[in-house]
């Protein structure tokens, strides 16, 4: 009885046990559909990459019908540290389609409306002003003209209300709204999310809101800080802190259990660092702390340690591959995973579909894109050939994060590297996203 009773002891604690990098379950790809030969294009793409010294390290994942077929490493998530399918990566901006998920839960439960003003739960925004800017030169250089109406709910979740992103003036150095957009910003202290502020996101969220929008609600794709306050609309209505909220209501069922807006102190280790790049062969560590880059303040670690007071909604999250696979996959299930469901089919149909218009998506794409609820849309071919079919939905963080969903193929692609600036990783993007659908062989 003895050595039962030990050998039941030793099967609880090895059930307890966190599985190792090594052992997330996957399947020969041909049992999917998928070609071995021709996935294994991906990683020769990458270890490419990592020998040009364009980038230091990057981890792929590719599943189908639910299932993991491809999870490959390359490279070096630190100096003399392999780059793990456990990695820790600094997501940035694809926080906000679980920002979006937290939103809807909400709405799902009929404490608040997509349609309702945003004043209703945070007054600061009532009565809004639309900066108009005077032709070049003029003194002042703009005029505040009331809104049309009221910013809505929908309109923080489709980046129509109007917040730009400060650094959007490095991207676009010659739109003087977004210049002066940038310099309102600065002297109101607002924050990207990608340091830290003084406060929480709710005293920033509040001074946003007396500052004025750059579009007339609903007129204008700008992306920006909406996810922000869509994170602090979070707190409002829930009665919970965002992070809080999110581990309990998305994080926890999904069993994203390496999902953080604050890494513990036992996986600090696990994280990758932040590395610059030319994406010529010019690659070196980024050192902890703010950088400043022309008018762009960011921080390469920025929410991986905690308690603090800041969290954002828009780029606060730390994950890793395999637990965004199970997130997005669940998008895939019209909203369950493993018989939890987190939202209904219907509410995953209003992500997933055109709710932009006749705009487009201007971030990651253009013509032929549009925007659901917290996620880019393909539209059509005719712009995209190198995207996967109409329907595939989207989306990219800062630090050349990506991840899509293919519903008609049932395919998950997931790339996460820690690579800055971000937009040398789009070429590298579409090649992978083309080698990933073209190993397709049913």
């Amino acid at each position: 009885m003895k050595i039962l009773g030990w050998m039941f002891g030793l099967w609880f604690a090895l059930q307890a046990m966190p599985v190792a990098a090594d052992e997330f379950q996957t399947v020969r790809p041909e049992t999917v559909g998928l070609s071995s030969v021709r996935l294994d294009r991906l990683g020769d793409l990458l270890d490419a990459q990592v020998e040009q010294k364009k980038m230091a390290g990057a981890v792929v994942l590719v599943a189908r019908h639910g299932k993991i077929a491809y999870f490959k490493t390359v490279g070096v998530a630190d100096t003399g540290k392999p780059m793990r399918q456990d990695t820790l990566f600094r997501v940035c901006s694809m926080t906000k389609p679980v920002v979006t998920l937290a939103v809807l839960q909400l709405y799902e439960q009929g404490k608040l409306l997509l349609s309702d003003p945003v004043a209703k739960y945070i007054p600061e925004f009532s009565h809004p002003k639309v900066i108009e800017m005077l032709p070049e030169g003029a003194d002042p250089a703009f005029r505040l003209v009331p809104a049309k109406r009221d910013i809505t709910i929908k309109d923080l979740l489709t980046h129509t209300a109007g917040m730009p992103y400060s650094f959007a003036s490095e991207w676009y150095p010659k739109d003087r709204l977004l210049r002066q957009m940038h310099d309102l910003y600065e002297e109101a202290g607002i924050s990207s999310g990608m340091y830290e502020t003084e406060g929480t996101i709710g005293d920033m969220v509040k001074r946003l809101a007396r500052l004025p929008i750059a579009s007339q609600p609903g007129e204008a794709f700008i992306y920006g800080m909406a996810a922000d306050v869509s994170g602090y609309l979070v707190e409002v209505v829930s009665g919970q802190k965002l992070d809080d909220y999110i581990a309990e209501h998305i994080f926890k069922p999904l069993k994203m259990n390496d999902s953080y807006f604050f890494v513990p102190p036992e996986k600090q280790d696990r994280m990758s660092v932040v590395w610059k790049s030319d994406w010529q062969g010019s690659l070196e560590k980024v050192a902890p702390g703010p950088h400043r880059e022309g008018d762009y303040v960011y921080s390469p670690t920025f929410q991986t340690a905690g308690p603090k007071t800041f969290l954002s909604g828009g780029v606060g999250m730390v994950t890793t591959p395999y637990d965004y696979f199970r997130f997005a996959q669940m998008l895939l299930n019209k909203g369950e995973l493993d018989g939890v469901r987190l939202v209904s089919r219907k509410t995953v149909e209003l992500m997933t579909t055109n709710q932009i218009g006749k705009l487009y998506e201007t971030t990651l794409h253009d013509e032929g894109w549009k925007f659901g609820l917290g996620l880019g849309i393909q539209a059509d071919r005719e712009h995209n050939v190198d995207a996967g079919d109409v329907g595939t939905f989207e989306w990219a963080g800062l630090y050349s994060t990506r991840f899509s969903v293919d519903p008609k193929e049932e395919k998950i692609t997931i790339f996460m590297s820690q690579t800055h600036p971000f937009n040398h990783h789009f070429e590298l993007w579409d090649k992978l996203l083309v080698l990933s659908t073209s190993s397709i062989s049913d």
